[in-house]
């Protein structure tokens, strides 16, 4: 598993390395305790060498003093990867893509900012991890603004700052349901699953493949939708369904797959499921 850093938690930067070294001290203490609730990797939009602690001293320096001791260290050594969004999960980039992700907090005047870690954290259902640089930061649940084709909405991300962090039964909670995913099977026995098909030269090429799918235990319903697409999986949706393209008739039809995946993770279990079956 993952977590995913919160950019705008880097400032202020400390007034020194020492300071800094003390906030290192923490951040280090926290990824070690998520180490062993299974947490391998930070992913990051910037690399190390860009995360500023102090001015003209980097979390890379901090890395490489001689001055800090490898105890602390050692918990971050080739932890941060980037980009923040992995290049091969096109269902999570599209979704970035579509809106606009922004943290605000007015109480403690921090203004309306684009946060790319947060909108991260959130689309890949993880938790983000935040230097203790300020009260703002110092919550388990960080609020962010998503605006989707004019329509906001506001949603939340779990955040880690510090070790104490993973004794809370909010976060504990978080971890145990990201940590094992149980896909449920329908309600629907074959037979009884919907299936909608407009009415066009590839109607009984998709009446077949459903004819298929619908015997798969996490399907619930099918419909047809836009063709078009370059891989059987075109697309992921949270709320369950799938976007499959028929790719060996001619203009790659679509199917849109209802299942019973309940969150990303779950959806993103099942279509591996219906790939490695029905592809």
């Amino acid at each position: 598993m993952e977590l995913i850093l919160n950019e705008l938690s880097i400032e202020p930067l400390s007034d020194n390395k020492y300071q800094a070294n003390d906030k290192m001290i923490c951040f280090a203490q926290t990824m070690g305790i998520a180490k062993k609730s299974g947490f391998r990797k930070i992913r990051s939009d910037i690399s190390s060498a860009e995360v500023n602690l102090a001015n003209n001293y980097t979390l890379h320096d901090w890395l490489t003093d001689k001055d800090v001791s490898p105890d602390y260290k050692n918990f971050l050594y080739g932890v941060i990867i980037h980009p923040f969004i992995n290049e091969d999960d096109e269902e999570i980039e599209d979704a970035f893509i579509e809106a606009n992700y922004y943290f605000e907090d007015t109480e403690h005047r921090f203004p309306k900012s684009e946060c790319l870690g947060l909108a991260a954290a959130y689309l890949y259902e993880a938790p983000s991890i935040s230097f203790d640089t300020s009260d703002i930061w110092r919550k388990n649940q960080l609020s962010i603004l998503i605006e989707e084709k004019g329509v906001l909405s506001n949603n939340q991300v779990h955040n880690v700052f510090s070790k104490e962090c993973f004794s809370k039964e909010i976060i504990k909670e978080f971890i145990e349901k990201i940590g094992k995913v149980e896909i449920v099977e329908s309600a629907f026995l074959p037979n009884d699953k919907a299936i909608h098909l407009a009415d066009h030269h590839g109607k009984a090429e998709l009446q077949a493949f459903c004819n298929k799918i619908k015997n798969s235990p996490y399907v619930n319903a099918m419909r047809s939708t836009n063709w078009g697409g370059n891989s059987f999986i075109r697309k992921i949706h949270k709320t369950g369904e799938i976007e499959i393209i028929l790719l060996k008739t001619q203009r790659k039809y679509a199917l849109l797959v209802s299942t019973t995946g309940r969150n990303f993770r779950e959806t993103e279990a099942i279509a591996q499921i219906l790939k490695q079956e029905y592809s």
